[in-house]
C-alpha cells in the first residue's frame, strides 16, 4: 500500500504530523509512506522513517505566479504525484494550494468545517470531519485514523526518528530564541537573565539560529553572558542531531522547540502569542511544559522556577 502524506510546512506543523508515522505502521501492513514537503524543510524528512520525499516549492511559486518556470515546475509536481499511482493521498496541510493536488478518487482531507482554508476541501473526493479546537497533533492523528478506520489513544502520541540520540553530555541547555513571528519572541533581557542564572549552576547555554535577525539576537545574548555559545548555521537534520545532545531546552513557540520536545529532550515552551492547548509542546515520553499563552508573557522568575523544578 502506497500512501502520500501532504504536509509541506512549517517546521513545527511537520513535527506535529510525525506521530502519524508510528500510527500507520502499527495499524497497517506492508505500507510505503511518501511525503510532500516544502523545499526549505526537506532535510528534516531525512530523519523521518519514511520511504520517499517529494519536494514542493510553493513559497517560491507564490512570488512568481503565472511565471512560465513556475507553471512548468508545478506541472511537473502534479505529474510526479499522478505517476506514483497512490492508494491513498492525505492532505494534512488543509490549504487551497495543496487541495489542488488532491483530485484523485483516493484523496482524503478535512471537510469544509474542519479545514484551514475551506475551498481546499472542494478538491477531496473523501472529506472527513475533525474538531478544530483540538491540539494539532491530535487533529492529524484523528484524520489518519478516520481514513483507515483504526483506533488511537490521543494521550499517547509516539514520535519516530531515524536518529542516534545522544543526550549524555552534562549541563547543556539550548535556548531556542528565534521565531518567524516577532510577537512570539521573548525579550533579550529575559534570555540574558535566564542564562546568568544557569551559569550559577554550571550550565552551558547553546544558541542556534536560522537567519540574520536570529543571529543578531543570539549575538546580543552572547555579548552579555559568559556561559553561552552560538552554533554555526546548519541544516535542520544536523541541528536535530545537536539538539539531541541537550540535557534541556527552553524555547519560544517555534519549530525547533517542537522538534526538541519530539526528540524526547526535556523542554519548556514559552508562549506569548499562541495557544498552548492547540499548538503547545506535547510528549508523554519526556518533560514537556508550556508556560504562558496568548497575550500572556511568561515571567522570568516563573521560567527559572519551572526549570529548577524539572531539571
Amino acid at each position: 500500500m502506497k500512501i502520500l502524506i501532504i504536509k509541506t510546512s512549517s517546521l513545527g506543523d511537520i513535527v506535529h504530523t510525525n506521530p502519524i508515522i508510528s500510527d500507520l505502521k502499527r495499524n497497517l501492513d506492508d505500507i510505503e509512506i511518501h511525503w510532500l514537503i516544502e523545499e526549505s524543510f526537506a532535510s528534516l524528512l531525512s530523519i523521518f522513517p519514511i520511504e520517499h520525499v517529494i519536494i514542493s516549492k510553493f513559497r517560491t511559486w507564490k512570488k512568481n505566479i503565472f511565471n512560465k518556470k513556475m507553471i512548468s515546475e508545478f506541472t511537473d509536481l502534479c505529474n510526479q504525484i499522478s505517476s506514483q499511482d497512490y492508494d491513498y493521498v492525505i492532505d494534512f496541510q488543509g490549504l487551497l494550494r495543496t487541495g489542488i493536488l488532491c483530485k484523485s478518487e483516493n484523496a482524503f482531507g478535512y471537510n469544509f468545517k474542519s479545514i484551514k482554508e475551506p475551498l481546499g476541501s472542494l478538491f477531496y473526493k473523501n472529506k472527513i470531519h475533525v474538531e478544530k479546537d483540538l491540539h494539532a497533533i491530535d487533529r492529524n492523528r484523528l484524520l489518519a485514523s478516520k481514513v483507515f478506520n483504526f483506533k488511537i489513544d490521543l494521550k499517547k502520541p509516539n514520535f519516530s526518528f531515524n536518529l542516534n540520540k545522544n543526550n549524555n553530555l552534562e549541563n547543556i541547555v539550548f535556548f531556542i530564541t528565534g521565531t518567524s513571528n516577532i510577537q512570539k519572541k521573548w525579550s533579550i533581557s529575559n534570555w540574558v537573565k535566564c542564562a546568568k542564572h544557569l551559569e550559577q549552576h554550571n550550565y552551558q547555554v547553546i544558541l542556534p539560529w536560522g537567519n540574520h535577525s536570529e543571529y543578531e539576537d543570539c549575538l546580543s545574548i552572547y555579548d552579555q553572558t559568559n556561559n553561552t555559545k552560538i552554533l554555526e548555521k546548519m541544516s535542520i537534520d544536523a541541528l536535530a542531531q545537536q539538539l539531541s545532545k541537550a540535557n534541556f531546552v527552553i524555547g519560544v513557540d517555534s519549530g525547533l522547540t517542537h522538534l526538541a520536545s519530539a526528540l524526547d529532550i526535556p523542554t519548556i515552551g514559552l508562549f506569548m502569542h499562541s495557544h498552548p492547548n492547540l499548538t503547545g509542546i506535547k510528549n508523554p515520553n519526556a518533560i514537556a511544559e508550556n508556560i504562558g499563552g496568548y497575550s500572556q508573557n511568561p515571567h522570568i522568575n516563573e521560567v527559572i522556577k519551572k526549570f529548577e523544578d524539572l531539571a
